[in-house]
């Protein structure tokens, strides 16, 4: 294994000049609470902790890993010092809490059938995703973090099984980003990424490792979409892909799926995003996130609208992928 392999330079060569800076004095850089170290469990979601006992003791609950990253769960905050932080606090009680419902949907979804590992990492707040210029800023520094906990994943937990990533709004960027780096031996071993409610750029698809998803069950690939009421409902931050797959009828094309009996999803084959019809959009939107989302958009819901799918999807893709 490779150390410091997806270094903050893959992901923003104009930060390369900052210094992390941490509670104990540093001026340099923005202000940022001490670094995770992820050989303590406590900086891992709590179902882990449990995990990482049983692979202490040489078992495993399932053929299969997800490396899961949460998404933005923080607003900027104020320390005792009175020092502004656009980064979450690992150890504060309140960030962790707002980290809970995330992780436990996502454990839902993602660890029934497989090992579920989930980092908490200093991400950049919500705050934060007011233009693409200060996400670049500051996402570095927060995929640092995710960087030493897949690489403390690869070195002490994953001991050579295949592994799925997935993750979903900002914890989806940093997918993109771990894809882009995995080397040889450890794409070999990729079932499938799930970037759900983020983009990949025509960019990003130079990298090799970068495949789209064509049905329920290729493998090495990753999945990606976004969901809305109509194209004008696009937030521009975190869309349009290159691609998108319909994750109820794993299809590319613009055939609609049913969800909840009277609700359609379809793809939007020209913009990249699934298209939902029969949601009452006013009662998914929330004026504090207007900055964010407007009316129509449903990235809250990316998750919990497909879970169902999502939870069946790995399963498939693990068998498939075991079958090979």
């Amino acid at each position: 294994m490779k150390k410091n392999s997806h270094g903050i330079a893959s992901v923003c060569l104009l930060l390369s000049f900052f210094i992390f800076i941490s509670c104990s004095g540093q001026t340099d850089g923005p202000y940022m609470t001490e670094a995770p170290d992820y050989a303590d469990t406590g900086m891992w979601y709590k179902s882990e902790a449990e995990i990482c006992s049983n692979l202490s003791d040489g078992k495993s609950g399932s053929e299969a890993d997800v490396f899961y990253i949460l998404p933005t769960c923080v607003w900027d905050w104020t320390d005792s010092l009175g020092r502004v932080c656009h980064f979450a606090d690992v150890r504060n009680p309140e960030h962790i809490a707002a980290m809970l419902p995330s992780n436990e949907l996502a454990y839902d979804i993602f660890g029934k059938y497989a090992d579920f590992y989930s980092p908490y990492y200093r991400q950049i707040t919500l705050d934060s995703w007011t233009s693409d210029e200060i996400v670049e800023e500051r996402f570095p520094y927060a995929m640092e973090d995710i960087d030493r906990a897949f690489d403390y994943y690869m070195e002490h937990w994953n001991n050579g099984r295949p592994f799925i990533l997935a993750g979903f709004s900002q914890g989806a960027k940093c997918v993109v980003e771990l894809l882009k780096s995995l080397d040889e031996d450890e794409y070999s071993r990729l079932i499938a990424a799930y970037v759900i409610g983020y983009k990949v750029t025509e960019s990003d698809m130079r990298n090799p490792n970068i495949r789209p998803a064509q049905s329920a069950d290729d493998t090495g690939v990753t999945v990606c979409y976004n969901s809305v009421e109509s194209v004008a409902s696009i937030s521009p931050g975190l869309a349009a892909s290159e691609f998108c797959i319909n994750p109820l009828n794993w299809s590319c094309g613009p055939e609609p799926a049913s969800v909840q009996d009277t609700v359609t999803v379809s793809v939007d084959t020209d913009a990249h995003v699934l298209i939902v019809r029969g949601l009452d959009s006013g009662k998914y939107y929330h004026p504090s996130l207007a900055g964010l989302f407007e009316k129509g958009n449903y990235h809250l819901l990316e998750l919990t609208l497909y879970q169902d799918s999502l939870r069946e999807n790995i399963r498939t893709r693990t068998v498939a992928f075991l079958k090979d």
